[in-house]
């Protein structure tokens, strides 16, 4: 397991600021453990929960991702939040080449109906109709797609299309799949859709029920697997974005251009379970610090953080943790801003949030006199 130890400095508030907090000190480098051989072209690891990289080879170059894009199309689809809407397939739609739901002119589905069928059948008619019922047309769909991954800082993606069929300037990169893929898991049904190994759908117009079965084989192959999406076309070869969950931890890899595609993939999440822990280092209602009051009746007040700070670290290895207090001046309300807290280990960007009071602590007025309260009543109202 990891070993906890703590760095904490206090800062902004002069050399001489004591700032109280729990934990010994050690001193230890951490050092990214050595990834494994994949035959993939390009490929990220990352922690679903924190974002943090924990493998990467050529994530960043752009390659065409196939039908890897269609997370991108479900995750814009989901948001809107119109399932239950009955949509009429167009000609268009029913006559998209390669992969598909197999739906003709005419037919009735539900947005929800055809979701299934984009993710577990990689339907490329589906995702035409989706598009179509979604924006009005694919050219407007796709434009919300690429306004999507700048949102989300998928900064070397662009797309042509919502299926991932092959075409000039349709591009991304493992990393900014990764980043696609992780918005869309925080989703519920995007996360049970691609989870679900057969699922049935129902044709409305004529009320015919159809069996789908998921094109992914990691979730019959890997007892972890919980996800996401295949892809392959002659330009992109084989690619995968997958995800496992083992013991509460929640990894995604994103492998582009590989040769065994479902090999990489369990190789890496295996690694990754192995050899990375994700770690809860500060809860809400955990008292993070003391900081120093000013006039209050207590010279300390407990602080907390109002969210969860995760971190990803290799096994064995340590963190650094600081706290900057802000000043603070008697008298003191509950849940007041009281400073931040950075989380840093080596190689990683440092996790920061704010810290809060706990509990209120009264101006200590029976220590002072009548011109000292007034004196600082008067710098507060400056």
């Amino acid at each position: 397991m990891w070993k906890l130890a703590l760095t904490l400095l206090a800062v902004g508030m002069g050399s001489s600021t004591a700032v109280q907090h729990s934990g010994a000190r050690h001193t230890h480098h951490v050092v990214s453990p050595q990834g494994p051989h994949i035959t993939a072209r390009a490929a990220v690891l990352v922690d679903e929960r924190t974002g943090a990289i924990l493998y990467e080879k050529d994530a960043f170059r752009q390659l065409d991702p196939a039908s890897v894009t269609k997370m991108m199309t479900a995750l814009l689809v989901i948001e809107h939040g119109h399932l239950s809407q009955m949509v009429t397939i167009s000609s268009k739609a029913a006559h998209v080449p390669g992969s598909a739901l197999h739906i003709a002119r005419g037919q009735k589905y539900t947005v929800r109906e055809l979701l299934y069928g984009l993710l577990m059948r990689s339907g490329n008619d589906a995702s035409v109709a989706l598009a179509e019922a979604e924006a009005g047309s694919v050219p407007k769909f796709v434009a919300q797609m690429n306004m999507k991954a700048q949102e989300l800082g998928a900064f070397n993606t662009q797309f042509e299309n919502p299926n991932g069929l092959t075409k000039p300037g349709h591009f991304s990169t493992a990393y900014d799949l990764a980043l696609i893929a992780r918005k869309a898991m925080s989703l519920r049904l995007f996360r049970q859709i691609v989870s679900t190994r057969q699922h049935d759908i129902v044709e409305h117009r004529l009320g015919y029920h159809r069996n789908l079965h998921n094109t992914n084989q990691l979730l019959y192959a890997f007892p972890d697997a919980t996800g996401i999406k295949t892809g392959t076309t002659d330009a992109a070869g084989k690619c995968l974005a997958a995800s496992a969950s083992r013991n509460g931890q929640d990894l995604i890899t994103v492998v582009l251009h590989s040769q065994d595609r479902y090999g990489d993939a369990k190789k890496l999440l295996t690694w990754g379970f192995e050899h990375w822990s994700t770690v809860e280092v500060l809860q809400p209602g955990q008292i993070a610090a003391r900081v120093p009051v000013v006039h209050g009746e207590e010279p300390m007040v407990p602080v907390t953080v109002t969210e969860p700070v995760w971190l990803s670290l290799p096994n064995q290895e340590t963190y650094d943790l600081s706290i900057r207090p802000f000043r603070l001046t008697a008298p003191i309300r509950r849940r007041q801003p009281a400073g931040l807290v950075s989380v840093v280990a080596a190689g990683q960007p440092p996790q920061v949030a704010p810290l809060r009071t706990t509990r209120p602590d009264a101006l200590r007025t029976s220590r002072m006199s009548f011109w000292q309260w007034l004196k600082l009543q008067f710098i507060r109202g400056k």
